[in-house]
């Protein structure tokens, strides 16, 4: 596949002893050309446009102006995906949501709906750790910019409704045991990272780094109180960390036994022991290095996910064989859809693919439909 794009990067500055901000145009990282003012700037490269392309907004503590002055030269009226980072305020005191709001409440008049969203680890207050002072914001105009203008949107709009029925699905073990290994791969990640339905609601547990975890909060999802949640990922003696809240010293697996110095049980039987095997499990969090892959099978097999809502799963893997695979389509069988995912950033994860990085970690998101 060839991708053909053109890309035109600027950079802003403020000119010393005004408040003006100018806007230069970078080739190889060199500036080239005269600097120009914003708002001749932001004219001069609407006129460019043709209504499907993407603009990416990343300047700092610039933010703000800027994004005000691409809503008041209607930019926007141009572009098909936005991207900011929205660093609005300090990183003391973090964003400035008043000034934030304001602007996304005219992005979302303007026809922008945002897709995704993810908060900066850098930018992490460091009297707060659960607040940023960067954002980013991936949105997409609600219709095709290039319908609009030929007039074949009314006809597309349908089918569109009707293609966007079909999701991303892990094919027949016939199908995939032709696959080579790359190719198994890509399918792998692509599935993992393609979100099956649309969470409104979507709120962070825990740090904003790595422990935390999203969970979806809208009303036919989120957890009923007094609600029950499984996480399986530490590694330490029994003790009761609150009133409602136990730690057993026991792992997950495929079956109950002794595996090193680990205690394991499989979910049906642990569900059984603390008498959860007719409750409604509100939430089920699995960060097992690895181990994922060894229990799941089991536990759809024994029918242990009747009663889950949520599930919370980071899968390791760098590559992709068929058991891993039906796996997954075992899962979307099971009546789960993945509503988020997070690639985990370390860097020690982080493998370069042909256009993004992949990870050998990914954090995915499930809701039962």
């Amino acid at each position: 596949m060839t991708y053909k794009i053109n890309v035109h990067s600027h950079t802003p500055s403020v000119k010393i002893g005004t408040n003006e901000i100018y806007a230069s145009e970078k080739s190889n990282n060199r500036i080239v050309g005269q600097p120009t003012k914003l708002d001749e700037w932001s004219y001069a490269v609407k006129s460019k446009l043709n209504g499907q392309g993407i603009l990416i907004i990343d300047v700092g503590n610039l933010t703000e102006r800027i994004v005000e002055q691409v809503i008041k030269s209607g930019m926007l009226n141009e572009i098909q995906q936005l991207s900011i980072r929205i660093s609005y305020g300090d990183p003391k005191s973090g964003i400035k949501y008043l000034s934030a709001l304001k602007h996304l409440r005219k992005l979302f008049e303007a026809g922008f709906r945002i897709y995704w969203s993810r908060p900066e680890w850098s930018g992490i207050l460091p009297n707060n750790k659960n607040r940023t002072s960067c954002v980013y914001l991936d949105m997409v105009y609600n219709v095709c910019r290039g319908l609009l203008k030929t007039g074949l949107n009314k006809e597309y709009s349908m089918q569109q409704i009707i293609a966007d029925r079909g999701q991303l699905r892990i094919p027949e073990d016939m199908e995939i045991v032709k696959f080579p290994p790359e190719q198994r791969y890509a399918l792998y990640v692509r599935y993992l990272t393609s979100t099956q339905i649309h969470c409104k609601e979507v709120i962070r547990l825990g740090h904003m780094t790595d422990g935390g975890w999203n969970v979806c909060h809208d009303k036919l999802y989120k957890p009923a109180f007094p609600c029950l949640a499984y996480s399986f990922g530490m590694k330490r003696s029994d003790f009761r960390r609150g009133d409602h809240i136990w730690f057993h010293n026991l792992g997950i697996s495929d079956k109950t036994s002794k595996k090193g110095t680990w205690n394991v049980s499989t979910l049906e039987d642990i569900l059984h022991n603390l008498n959860h095997s007719f409750r409604r499990v509100d939430i089920l969090k699995m960060d097992v290095e690895a181990m994922e892959w060894q229990s799941f099978p089991n536990i759809i097999k024994t029918g242990a996910l009747a009663n889950v809502r949520q599930m919370l799963i980071e899968f390791h893997t760098e590559s992709a064989s068929l058991e891993q695979l039906r796996t997954l389509r075992d899962i979307y069988s099971e009546g789960f859809r993945i509503f988020w995912y997070h690639r985990n950033p370390a860097a020690v994860n982080l493998r370069q693919g042909k256009f993004v990085q992949n990870t050998v970690c990914y954090e995915v998101y499930f809701v039962r439909v």
